[in-house]
């Protein structure tokens, strides 16, 4: 058991590193005490981390520490769940807005984001890179940086993560004219994977990418998940999606709190099992927690998704 966890931490450590940081910067997170002090990680994004309805919206929020006060728990709040079904000491916070991107966070929740030393900090971008050029990574790619340099400058040894959204279903299928209208749901993620990708390079001294949008990908095409929620669900797969297409529903919220909790302690998703409490609490069946878990390992695993579908945003020169 203890040689099996050690490979799977391995696997784990982020895939994404920059190549040209330096060799101090080495932020790779080993699992969470079992006791002591907790790991103290804070969660900083928009409705891609609390969650559009419920039972994701409000999940375990008791258990999370809300900088806002807005009430939400979300994926914060299943992350949570799943630390404390692996007997993890974890202390959860978050800095959550709908609809914000991480400039807006930069610009107006800084002090609160760099007001206690983070052990680890989870960044989110706006889930098309940017609301009015969807695709135009630049913003987020400068934002990224400066908060990642933010957060070092209170905790130098925090690990800083960067959590990849994923391909939304609405902007492939039912945006007419829109930037990925008409393509596929692999050449929007393509273009989301090295957007952040480039973001990670770019900054200082982020730990990795949270794979989330490579994974729930990975479950469409393994034939696990649906692939387009608008001509109905097909028999035998399940609904990444919540009612309005874009956001996850909660199948798809519990992957990504799988994939977040593999890549931060370095635990196999799969050890959770197929009565994990915070799968039941979302209404998912055992075959669905499992399928879940399965899918969050493998990508884990795998490490990027390939191929690329769509033309990369151009990397430093």
């Amino acid at each position: 058991m203890i040689a099996h966890r050690l490979a799977f931490l391995l696997l784990a450590l982020p895939a994404m590193a920059s190549s040209a940081a330096p060799a101090a910067c080495d932020r790779s997170l080993q699992p969470p005490p079992a006791a002591g002090t907790p790991q103290r990680i804070l969660f900083v994004g928009n409705s891609f981390l609390h969650g559009h309805a419920p039972p994701v919206l409000h999940y375990n929020a008791a258990a999370v520490t809300d900088l806002n006060g807005t009430g939400y728990g979300g994926v914060p709040g299943v992350f949570k769940q799943l630390a404390d079904e692996a007997g993890l000491q974890v202390s959860v916070a978050s800095e959550l807005m709908s609809g914000q991107t991480l400039r807006f966070h930069l610009d107006e929740k800084r002090s609160l984001i760099t007001a206690r030393p983070w052990d680890a900090v989870v960044l989110q971008e706006y889930s098309t890179l940017n609301p009015r050029k969807p695709g135009d990574a630049a913003a987020f790619v400068a934002a990224a940086g400066q908060l990642e340099a933010a957060v070092h400058a209170v905790n130098p040894a925090a690990r800083v993560y960067l959590l990849q959204t994923w391909a939304r279903a609405d902007q492939v299928y039912r945006t007419p004219g829109g930037r990925w209208s008409g393509q596929t749901l692999e050449a929007m993620q393509a273009d989301l994977r090295a957007a952040y990708a480039q973001a990670a390079e770019r900054a200082a001294c982020v730990a990795g990418v949270l794979p989330v949008g490579d994974a729930a990908l990975r479950a469409v095409q393994e034939g696990v998940a649906d692939r387009d929620p608008f001509d109905g669900i097909d028999a035998g797969k399940v609904n990444l999606w919540g009612p309005d297409s874009y956001h996850f529903g909660p199948w798809g919220s519990y992957l990504e709190a799988l994939v977040i909790f593999g890549r931060l302690t370095g635990r196999d998703p799969q050890g959770l099992g197929p009565d994990s409490r915070a799968g039941r609490d979302l209404g998912l069946t055992p075959a669905q927690v499992q399928a879940a878990q399965r899918v969050a390992a493998r990508q884990l695993q795998a490490g990027e998704l390939k191929p690329a579908a769509s033309p990369a945003v151009p990397t430093r020169p």
